[in-house]
């Protein structure tokens, strides 16, 4: 009875923490997203080499596999000089619509201008995502606890009404 008893209460902690997770991407995507956006910068305006070069180098620093997966895609559609914004979005699932928006908007114009316009362009577009960044650290600090928490007391009630 006792193993049926932590059975379920880890089964419904592993469900909360599977919620939490997703605030915990966020928070992740976005932290090495503005990370990704400095080297950027600093590749574009020193090195001036090409975006899927430059996308590559960072790919192996990266800390969020949602961000991996996405300069993946963004290399694959520059190779096919395609950019369809399903394909740049394909593996990724923590965005909401208006950041897909945004992002999609911010790597379709990277390489139309020149170093100055596309280090001002740079600069404006991580502003944006520094709120964005801001915006998802909060929701992680408030729901990712949460969501452990209320796993394990819903497991906890459920084991109290089966005995």
């Amino acid at each position: 009875m006792i193993i049926l008893i932590v059975i379920i209460i880890v089964c419904f902690s592993l469900i909360g923490y599977k919620f939490s997770s997703y605030y915990i991407n966020r928070k992740k995507f976005f932290s090495a997203l503005v990370l990704l956006l400095s080297n950027l910068e600093t590749d574009v305006v020193f090195s001036r080499d090409k975006l899927s070069n430059i996308l590559k180098k960072n790919i192996e620093i990266c800390a969020s596999k949602d961000l991996c997966a996405l300069c993946q895609n963004i290399i694959l559609t520059l190779e096919s000089k395609q950019m369809i914004t399903e394909k740049i979005f394909y593996d990724v699932k923590i965005l909401k619509p208006d950041e897909q928006k945004l992002l999609y908007k911010f790597f379709s114009s990277l390489g139309r201008y020149d170093v100055a316009a596309q280090s001002k362009e740079i600069k404006t577009y991580q502003a944006t995502i520094d709120g964005y960044n801001i915006q998802a650290k909060e929701e992680c600090k408030k729901y990712s606890g949460l969501f452990i928490k209320l796993g394990i007391i819903v497991g906890i009630l459920v084991c109290l009404l089966i005995i």
